[in-house]
C-alpha cells in the first residue's frame, strides 16, 4: 500500500503502535516477528543503498532506515527479551551465511569476481546495534557476540577488491566505535589497519591474514600510484563511498588512507591512559607501518594534506613511546583490601546471643515476637506435614486390608465356579452317551409296566 518512503515508514509506525506489548501482552509473538521482519527490511534497505544509491526523494532510503532504527528502539524497551531472541537469531545467521562464504572462496578462481564480505546491508544492521543496546557492558548477549562476529569477519576474510577493503575499514570502525568508551584493546582491528596502511607503503606486506592476498590484486597494487597522482586542491579530503562509487581512483585512495589514519587517531585517543602503560607494545604495528610510511613520503611527492595526517598520527602514536613507566607485570599490584588481615570472627552485635539477620535493627520486644511467630508456622507446618504422613499410611493400610479381603472372597467364587463347571462336563458327556450311564431306579418302573400291556386310562381321560 506504500508509494513512497515515507508511506512505508508511516505504516511500519502505525503497525507498532497498534500492536504495541505495552497495549496488551497477548502481542509480544506477533510483535517478536514483526521485529524479525524490520531487520530482515534494514538489511534489504542497506543493500539496495550499497547497489543504486538513496534512491531519490521518493524512495529516500537513508530515512527509511533512520525510521526503522526508532521503531527497533522503540520495541526493544517495550519487550527486551523479544529484541535480544531477535538479534541473537539473525547474528548466528550471519554467522552461518559467513562461513559459508569463507567455504565457498576456496573453490572459485582468484579472476572471479567474488566477495566473502557481507554485504553493505548487513553492515549497516550492525552500526545500528550500537543505538539499541549498550556496548560498554562488560557482557551482553547480543553485542558480545556482535563483536566476535565483526573480529572474525576482519581477520579471516580476505580481500579481493577495493569495495572489500572498505567494508574491512567500516568493520574496523565499528570495532572501535564500540570499545572506545569502554577502553577496551581490539587486536584485529589494530592488525587490520596496519595492513590498510601498509599497502600504500612502497614494498608492501600486511600483517593482517584477510590482507595476505590483496597486494596480489591488480587495483589494490595501484593505491601507492593512485594516491600520488592525487590533484591537492585544498579541499575536504573525499569520503568513502559506502554506495555507488563516483570517485576516481586517486579519490578513492586518499579516502582509503585517510580514514584508516583517523581510525587509528580514535584508536589511539580511547586507549591513551587505559591500558596500564602498555601503549607502546599495543601500537608497536601501527608504528613500525607509519615509519615505513613517512620515509616513502620523504622519497617521494605525496600530497600535503596526506603528509600532514601521516605527520599527524605518527606523532601521537611516538609520545606513547617516551612514557616513563615501570615493567609491565603479569599480575597487579595487591591492593588495600588483599593487603588487610581479614577479620575471621563474625561481628555481632550481642555476643551472648545469635540474632539472625532478619531480626536486626529490631526492639527485643518486637525481635522476640517475631521469633515466636516463625516458631508457630514452623510447628503448624510440621504438624501439617505429619497429618499428611499418617493420613497416607493410613490410607496404604486400609488399602491393603480392602486387596486381602477381596483376594478370598475371589479364591472361593474361583473353586465354586470350578465344581460347577465340573458338574456341567459331567451331564454334557452323559447327553452325549444317550443316557448310557444311568443305572438302578428313574425310568426302570415305567419300561416293566409298558412290557406287561397293562396300560390304564386315567380318570375323565382318554386312551
Amino acid at each position: 500500500y506504500a508509494e513512497t518512503g515515507a508511506d512505508a515508514s508511516l505504516i511500519i509506525e502505525r503497525i507498532h503502535k497498534t500492536n504495541s506489548v505495552r497495549l496488551d501482552s497477548r502481542n509480544k509473538e506477533k510483535m517478536q516477528n514483526f521485529y524479525d521482519v524490520l531487520l530482515r527490511r534494514f538489511t534489504a534497505l542497506g543493500d539496495a543503498i550499497g547497489s543504486s544509491g538513496d534512491g531519490g526523494p521518493e524512495l529516500e532510503r537513508s530515512k527509511q532506515l533512520n525510521s526503522i532504527i526508532q521503531v527497533l528502539f522503540k520495541m526493544s524497551q517495550d519487550h527486551p527479551e523479544c529484541a535480544g531472541t531477535a538479534w541473537s537469531r539473525r547474528l548466528a545467521i550471519f554467522h552461518s551465511a559467513h562461513a559459508k562464504r569463507l567455504r565457498d572462496a576456496e573453490l572459485v578462481g582468484e579472476d572471479d569476481e567474488f566477495t566473502s564480505w557481507p554485504s553493505t546491508g548487513t553492515l549497516f544492521l550492525l552500526c545500528a546495534l550500537q543505538r539499541i543496546f549498550p556496548v560498554t557492558d562488560m557482557r551482553h548477549s547480543v553485542v558480545t557476540p556482535a563483536l566476535l562476529l565483526l573480529g572474525q569477519i576482519i581477520s579471516e576474510t580476505p580481500i579481493r577488491s577495493i569495495d572489500d577493503l572498505i567494508k574491512g575499514i567500516l568493520s574496523a570502525g565499528l570495532m572501535i566505535e564500540w570499545t572506545k568508551e569502554a577502553g577496551r584493546i581490539v587486536p584485529e582491528a589494530n592488525a587490520f589497519l596496519a595492513g590498510v596502511v601498509r599497502l600504500f607503503v612502497m614494498e608492501p606486506t600486511s600483517p593482517a591474514q584477510s590482507l595476505g592476498c590483496a597486494s596480489k590484486r591488480k587495483e589494490i597494487r595501484q593505491l601507492r600510484s593512485s594516491l600520488l597522482s592525487f590533484e591537492d586542491s585544498g579541499d575536504s579530503i573525499p569520503k568513502l563511498p559506502l554506495g555507488p562509487c563516483k570517485l576516481d581512483a586517486s579519490q578513492v585512495s586518499v579516502a582509503i588512507l585517510a580514514s584508516a589514519l583517523n581510525l587509528i587517531d580514535t584508536l589511539a585517543e580511547s586507549l591513551k591512559g587505559k591500558i596500564d602503560d602498555s601503549e607502546p607494545e599495543t601500537f608497536d604495528k601501527l608504528l613500525s607501518t607509519l615509519e615505513c610510511l613517512k620515509a616513502d613520503d620523504r622519497n617521494s611527492t605525496m600530497p600535503s594534506v596526506v603528509s600532514k595526517m601521516i605527520a599527524r598520527t605518527t606523532s601521537t602514536l611516538q609520545e606513547f613511546q617516551t612514557i616513563n613507566r615501570r615493567p609491565l607485570q603479569r599480575r597487579p599490584q595487591p591492593t588495600r583490601s588483599d593487603i588487610a588481615v581479614r577479620a575471621l570472627a563474625p561481628r555481632m552485635e550481642d555476643p551472648a546471643r545469635y540474632n539472625i539477620r532478619k531480626d536486626k535493627n529490631k526492639t527485643e520486644m518486637q525481635a522476640t515476637l517475631d521469633r515466636t511467630r516463625r516458631e508457630l508456622k514452623r510447628e503448624h507446618k510440621a504438624a501439617a506435614r505429619e497429618l499428611r504422613l499418617d493420613g497416607a499410611f493410613v490410607e496404604a493400610e486400609r488399602r491393603r486390608e480392602k486387596d486381602l479381603k477381596d483376594n478370598k472372597d475371589r479364591a472361593k467364587r474361583h473353586k465354586n465356579f470350578a465344581w460347577l463347571e465340573e458338574e456341567q462336563a459331567g451331564l454334557n458327556q452323559q447327553v452325549r452317551q444317550g443316557g448310557g450311564l444311568l443305572k438302578g431306579g428313574g425310568m426302570g418302573a415305567a419300561k416293566s409296566i409298558a412290557a406287561s400291556a397293562r396300560l390304564g386310562i386315567k380318570k375323565g381321560g382318554k386312551f
